[in-house]
This record gives structure tokens, C-alpha cells and sequence, in this order.
């Protein structure tokens, strides 16, 4: 069960949840972490499996972009972290979206967790919602950690949205205005772990570009609809698989136009791994010269379930 913080605040604005405040603790040391022999270390997965995942949830957003939204941070259990990389104003933009990864040391790791650890805000399932009474539409930043024995999740609504130096607002205690800055810290440290990390928390010397070995692919017939960008003439591309467009996977009803989800991987992920890196956001795909499809790609990670996740809308 959850804990929501803005409903634990005590009168006066004091809170009554389970707050517990470090002294800068919310930027991560290097020195808080041990390594993976020692005993005093954080026990955390391997492998694929995710120890620490930040991303975006909720918000005024179409399903088109939901369906598409990836997480700012992936921390895995055999030390890659994933994160996205930089983003430009261009447009169209590219099909395949600037994934960077680099591997971190046991020490690194460790650094990492110590560093969330810290925060004391993992101890449960933590949702802080307070800022609702200040900023309305906005999404909620998700903190999801598996380590320690523990799988917590904390969402936080509107992080970033407070003022340092503003009143609790209405409904709001002091410790969740206090729970905001912490976690925008912990997020700004794990966005620039170049910038606090020593070098030898890292296996290899810089970011790499990330490549997705599988893909949920939302495609829709948009055979004959006025092209989107305006004058702007789209990139017309064969499409590359043997497979009929207009079949591919299943309708997805909460598009409610005809948008079906399918997913890609060995050697068909491979190949759209090229086209998608030859493509941007306007490409549309053809199988016969005079049909059309639209793509939306969204790169599978790691730790993810591939399949196409089940939406609520029209039906």
C-alpha cells in the first residue's frame, strides 16, 4: 500500500509521515558505496534486470506519445546504465531515438545506491501529491528501485514545479516541499553522473550509442490523409520486411484510428534497428508504390516486457 504523503501532513504543517532528512543527501557520494565483494554493499539484481529505473508517468499527453515515452534513467543489474541522450529541436526529428549507455563498476553502483539510499525516502511505496494544489496537468516522475531486498516505487506529481524558498502550499507539509527537493536532487545527480562519479566507478570511458535489439512498432494506414509538416515533403521509404503493413499486429482501439502494435526483435529487430536509423518522424513506408504507413517506434529495453502494453481508451 502506498504511502500518499500529502495525507499524512500533522497540524501546523509538520509532517506526520515518514520523512527522515540527511544533510545533502540527495546528491550522491562516491564514497558510500562499496564493492562487490564488499559485505557492507547494497544487494541488487543482475543481468538485465533493472536495480533503479526514473521515468514520466500521467500528464495531458496523447496516447501517441505515451505509447512512445521512454525512461530518462535505467540503472541494470550487469551495471549499463541507459539514459537518453542529447535532444535536438529539429524537425522531423529521427525515427530512432539518441540512446546513449555506458557500464558502471560494482563501486559504481554501489556509489549510486548509496546515494538513493541516503535520501531515506525508499524505505516504502511513497506517492507525493501535493503539488496538485499548485500546478495542474503536470506528469509525475517515478523513482522504481530493486535493491536492499526491496522493490519500492515513489512517485512524485510535479517534481520541479516547487519554489526552494515557497510556503507549504494548502494541504501540503513542509516535509513533502522538503521530499521535492530531495528527489530533484537525486534526479539532477543520476542525469550527470559524469559530474560526481570518480573515474573508476566506470567500466569504459564514455557513453556509447544505444542499440534496441527489439521494437514496438505502431503503425497506421494513412493511405490518402493530407501529409503531416505542412509543404514539407516526406521521406517515402520501401517497407523492409516481407510482411503485409496493414496486417501487422493488432488494433490498438485507444489510437481510435485504426493504429495497430506489433513487436520486432532478432533478426526482424535488426533490420529495423537500419531502417529506423535511416528514417525521421515524417518517413512514411510503402509495400506496393501507392499505399502509405506511418511508424511509431519504440525502442524495447532490456529490462522491459516487450509486449505491447494494454491502454484504456475508446473501445
Amino acid at each position: 500500500m502506498p504511502i500518499v504523503l500529502a495525507a499524512c501532513a500533522a497540524p501546523g504543517g509538520s509532517s506526520g509521515g515518514p520523512i527522515r532528512q540527511t544533510p545533502d543527501a540527495s546528491v550522491p557520494s562516491a564514497s558510500d558505496g562499496g564493492g562487490g565483494e564488499d559485505p557492507g554493499g547494497i544487494d541488487h539484481p543482475t543481468g538485465d534486470e533493472a536495480i533503479l529505473v526514473v521515468d514520466y508517468t500521467g500528464g495531458m499527453v496523447p496516447v501517441q506519445f505515451m505509447v512512445t515515452n521512454l525512461p530518462s534513467f535505467v540503472m541494470l543489474g550487469d551495471g549499463r546504465v541507459i539514459m537518453q541522450g542529447v535532444q535536438t529541436l529539429e524537425f522531423p526529428g529521427p525515427a530512432y531515438p539518441p540512446l546513449i549507455e555506458r557500464t558502471l563498476t560494482e563501486s559504481g553502483i554501489q556509489a549510486v545506491l548509496g546515494g538513493v539510499e541516503d535520501t531515506n525516502l525508499f524505505t516504502a511505496d511513497l506517492e507525493l501529491r501535493g503539488a496538485q494544489s499548485v500546478v495542474a496537468d503536470a506528469s509525475d516522475t517515478r523513482f522504481q528501485l530493486n535493491a536492499g531486498g526491496q522493490d519500492v516505487t515513489v512517485s512524485v506529481y510535479g517534481l520541479g514545479t516547487l519554489m526552494a524558498d515557497m510556503d507549504p502550499p494548502p494541504g501540503m507539509s513542509s516535509a513533502e516541499i522538503d521530499a521535492h527537493r530531495i528527489l530533484g536532487q537525486l534526479n539532477d545527480g543520476l542525469m550527470t553522473l559524469d559530474s560526481w562519479l570518480p573515474t573508476d566507478a566506470w567500466e569504459s570511458e564514455g557513453w556509447q550509442p544505444y542499440e534496441a535489439e527489439a521494437f514496438r512498432l505502431y503503425v497506421r494506414d494513412v493511405t490518402g490523409e493530407p501529409v503531416e509538416g505542412g509543404d514539407l515533403a516526406p521521406q517515402v521509404r520501401d517497407w523492409p520486411t516481407d510482411d503485409d503493413p496493414a496486417a501487422f499486429g493488432e488494433v490498438e482501439t485507444s489510437f481510435a484510428d485504426g493504429t495497430r502494435c506489433g513487436v520486432v526483435g532478432g533478426e526482424l529487430g535488426v533490420t529495423w534497428l537500419t531502417e529506423l536509423g535511416a528514417a525521421n518522424q515524417a518517413t512514411l513506408w510503402t509495400d506496393d508504390g501507392d499505399r502509405r504507413f506511418s511508424i511509431k517506434a519504440r525502442p524495447v529495453l532490456p529490462h522491459e516486457d516487450p509486449a505491447c502494453p494494454e491502454l484504456i481508451g475508446p473501445g
